[in-house]
C-alpha cells in the first residue's frame, strides 16, 4: 500500500509541472509586429428598406516585411459574414478569398469583416488580423 500512495504523490507533483511548461511553451512568440493596413473601404450605400446589392467592399493591399527587409509573399485573405458585431452568431466563414468582395444581395442586416494571414520565412512576421466590421443594414 505505502508504494502506491508514494507513486500517487510523485504523480500529483509531476502534473503541475508539465503544465507549468506547457503554459510556458505557448508564451514564447507573443512579440509578433502587428498588420497595421488591414483595412475597408465601405460601399456608398450600407443601409436599405429591402434586399439590396451594397456593391463591393474594397480592401486595402497588405505587405508587411520580414526582419530583412523583403516583403512577405504569403498574404492570405478570408471574408467573413455574421449577424452580429463580435461575429460570433451565424458566423460564415471563406466567403471569398480575394483582396475585395462583393456579397451579392443582402437580405438581413449583415456585418462583413476580413481576416489576412501572413506567413513569413521569419516566424515572428508571421500574422493574422482581423478588419472591423462593415454593417450593411436592412430595415
Amino acid at each position: 500500500m505505502k508504494k502506491l500512495n508514494i507513486s500517487l504523490s510523485m504523480k500529483k507533483m509531476i502534473a503541475p509541472l508539465v503544465l507549468l511548461f506547457f503554459f510556458l511553451a505557448l508564451t514564447i512568440n507573443v512579440n509578433a509586429q502587428e498588420i497595421s493596413n488591414n483595412g475597408i473601404t465601405p460601399p456608398s450605400v450600407v443601409t436599405s428598406v429591402g434586399a439590396f446589392n451594397p456593391g463591393t467592399l474594397v480592401g486595402t493591399t497588405v505587405t508587411v516585411t520580414d526582419a530583412g527587409g523583403s516583403t512577405c509573399p504569403n498574404v492570405v485573405y478570408e471574408w467573413q459574414s455574421a449577424s452580429d458585431q463580435r461575429f460570433l452568431e451565424n458566423l460564415t466563414t471563406n466567403l471569398a478569398s480575394t483582396k475585395d468582395y462583393n456579397p451579392g444581395t443582402v437580405t438581413a442586416t449583415t456585418y462583413f469583416r476580413r481576416v489576412v494571414t501572413i506567413d513569413c520565412t521569419d516566424p515572428e512576421r508571421s500574422l493574422i488580423s482581423n478588419t472591423p466590421g462593415i454593417k450593411i443594414t436592412i430595415n
